[in-house]
């Protein structure tokens, strides 16, 4: 059966850019289920959209639907006949429903109902274009935007207004009507060059006859040319367009055919600080920065108009005076910012509410800044004066007027006013990375200082939601706790520092406990809650690091007891690399039997073995070795070296082997069997010391 392609665009006024792509996902997956459910085959579908046209492209569409089967299901089986041979008043009524007779129905087991009759009707296929007429205004309505519009008098909601239908299968119309307009060939080109009315001869001419008028209709090919026009601008200028990756996709969604309007502003702009620059163009009017090739900003701008015309001098004109009145509002907030003391925001910390119920900024601020000190006093060789003086003023340029217009510039203009007041460059600079890593792959503080003060602020911050129970469920994460919790393990990790978690989370919660003495029992449980959720963003880590998950299980108790990160991963690491010896498989596997056998007996055991109770020498020789092999791994633990005292176990290999081989711990004399089980017991004690091997797979 010939196949053509089909092709479905909904013209409309201006769509943000926003709503775009979600629009284009819908559309397909509502295209494939319609198509699917119509028995219509089709080899493959693309959706492809711009700021003024939603497309749906299905390649190899037949002529016509396929067959289908329908089954009218009616009584149980055993209801087609009676006892004297003849159908039953029950299976000639269902007959007679379908409009058939009984000897006609058939039987068929169906789920939950077992052996029924069922009646079989095959529809032949129909025209692929009758089809599509239904197809299309459902898959349209059932679109979904943030906002809707409604213009005209059937009051369909959509988010802007529809101005035209183009649908073709292959060189054949599809008809159909939506919003009161009727579906046709009939398309227009580049706005820029006048709205040039386009009648398009089949589907599969569609893109060739857009690019004619200037219009790149697939993202891909707009995307790419993008990137080309901006690489152009920067061979051309011998400068770097800062090509952001999120302001890329924004512009590929704001024009249908992507130019470059390069400008210039005043020198006196560059005064105001780079990430403020950079916000102004990118939040505010989509411009791309330019910069030398050590990163310093250019007094120059690239801008993205659709297609080329007459004025592009006047665009460029109004692009510039556009970004100079945007920098001149920005000048006006950072200077009168810079005229006011530091401590003239942090004043005003106390009017900013941090959580209901747990007070205000300048609180949480207090609760920081005492958190930071302990943190600092755990860490010598630390600042503390340093980091003491930059907790204090973390959240101070919260009440300041450039991040009251740019919140996304919290603590980074902290930085700049604390380095304005004289703080120092240690200071400023940790209160500039109090946010940081703003993401999983971001930077994390640079100095140790930077990094204990941020790790002070996340810590609160982890505290007060779980403590009044504010938990991460599925993909909910309002405030964020999943990537406050990974820069907490980032930035531990990272700059080395070895701290006890478990101490600074409880130093946390204590502020929060205090408020509500009586949540202290649900607040033990949320800590406890806090530390595994810290634990699966670590987990993450290692992996990513290539440690393996049973690796990372087997020193999930160690962290969970000690809080110490930065061990924990040493720990993984040294095991992961001790496998490679074909004889740690043995150990972790006699170690796994030894932790089963003290877990299925259930006894208390206390203290050490009595060498006077063994009856073997295979005991005997297990105690020895195992006494022997614990002093040397001991001194390892004690320096850390994981690896050599994971190696020490491989010395016993030999006296284990023979134990198990020859003696049955589980002895009928109670007192035998006892000092058998608490010989496993010093064994398992000193290497779970190490890591717990049972959980090794």
């Amino acid at each position: 059966m010939l196949k053509r392609d089909v092709l479905l665009e909904i013209r409309i006024e201006n769509i943000p850019a926003r709503f775009v792509t979600s629009a284009g996902e819908q559309l397909k997956r509502y295209a494939v289920e319609a198509l699917n459910e119509a028995g219509l085959p089709f080899d493959s579908a693309e959706t492809f959209g711009t700021y003024k046209r939603l497309v749906l492209y299905l390649a190899g569409v037949p002529a016509k639907t396929d067959e289908k089967v329908v089954k009218a299901y009616g009584p149980a089986a055993r209801l087609l006949k009676g006892p004297d041979g003849n159908y039953t008043p029950q299976a000639a009524g269902f007959a007679r429903s379908r409009g058939t007779t009984p000897d006609k129905l058939g039987v068929e087991t169906v789920p939950n109902k077992g052996e029924v009759l069922v009646f079989e009707t095959r529809q032949p296929g129909r025209q692929a274009g009758k089809a599509l007429s239904e197809i299309f205004p459902g898959i349209i309505s059932r679109l979904q935007f943030p906002k809707n519009m409604v213009w005209e008098r059937t009051r369909f909601r959509f988010a802007r207004p529809i101005r035209s239908l183009l649908a073709l299968h292959g060189d054949k119309p599809v008809t159909f009507a939506v919003a009161g307009i009727k579906s046709g060939r009939v398309t227009v080109g580049l706005s820029a060059k006048g709205s040039r009315q386009l009648k398009i001869a089949s589907a599969e001419k569609y893109f060739k006859a857009l690019e004619h008028a200037n219009v790149l209709v697939k993202d891909a090919e707009r995307l790419a040319t993008l990137r080309k026009e901006l690489s152009a601008v920067s061979k051309r200028m011998k400068l770097s367009v800062e090509t952001d990756e999120e302001l890329l996709q924004e512009n590929l969604y704001l024009v249908e055919y992507p130019v470059c309007v390069v400008s210039g502003y005043s020198q006196d702009f560059l005064k105001l600080p780079h990430e403020l620059v950079h916000l102004v163009m990118k939040k505010q009017l989509k411009f791309f920065t330019v910069a030398d090739t050590k990163g310093r900003l250019q007094p120059y701008f690239v801008g993205i108009r659709d297609g080329v015309s007459k004025g592009q001098r006047n665009v460029e004109e109004g692009f510039r005076n556009v970004l100079e009145a945007r920098f001149r509002d920005a000048i006006f907030f950072y200077s009168r910012d810079l005229a006011s003391p530091l401590a003239a925001f942090k004043d005003k910390l106390d009017a900013v509410t941090f959580q209901a119920g747990l007070g205000s900024m300048a609180d949480k601020t207090a609760r920081v800044e005492k958190l930071a000190g302990y943190l600092a006093e755990e860490c010598p060789g630390t600042d503390r004066e340093a980091v003491l003086a930059a907790a204090a003023h973390v959240y101070a340029d919260l009440t300041s007027g450039v991040v009251g217009e740019f919140p996304e510039l919290q603590g980074i203009m902290g930085g700049y006013y604390a380095a304005h007041a004289g703080m120092g460059e240690s200071v400023a600079g940790a209160v500039g990375q109090f946010y940081w890593p703003a993401s999983a792959k971001s930077p994390v503080p640079a100095s140790r200082e930077a990094a204990l003060v941020s790790l002070a602020g996340k810590l609160d911050t982890l505290a007060a939601d779980f403590f009044t129970g504010q938990i991460p469920s599925g993909s909910e994460d309002p405030h964020g706790l999943r990537r406050q919790a990974l820069g907490v393990v980032r930035i531990i990790l990272e700059k080395g520092i070895a701290l006890d978690l478990n101490k600074a989370v409880q130093r946390a919660f204590a502020p929060f406990a205090a408020l509500k003495p009586d949540a202290a029992a649900a607040a033990r449980e949320r800590l406890s809650a806090l530390m595994d959720f810290i634990w699966q963003r670590a987990e993450a880590v290692f992996s990513e690091e290539g440690c393996r998950f049973d690796e990372i299980k087997a020193v999930r108790e160690t962290f969970m007891a000690g809080g110490d990160l930065l061990d924990c991963r040493g720990r993984a690491r040294d095991v992961h690399s001790l496998r490679a010896n074909p004889d740690f498989a043995g150990i972790a596997m006699a170690f796994k039997r030894a932790k089963n056998i003290l877990r299925q007996a259930k006894a208390p055991l206390d203290g050490a073995p009595d060498e006077a109770v063994f009856e073997k020498d295979e005991e005997r020789a297990l105690y020895g070795d195992i006494k022997a092999m614990g002093g040397r791994l001991r001194a390892h633990l004690a320096s850390r070296d994981y690896a050599r005292g994971l190696s020490e176990l491989l010395t016993i290999k030999g006296s284990l082997d023979n134990f198990f081989e020859k003696v049955m711990v589980m002895a009928e004399d109670p007192k035998v069997r006892d000092n058998r089980l608490n010989l496993m017991k010093s064994l398992v004690s000193l290497v779970e010391g190490v890591a717990d091997l049972s959980q090794l797979q």
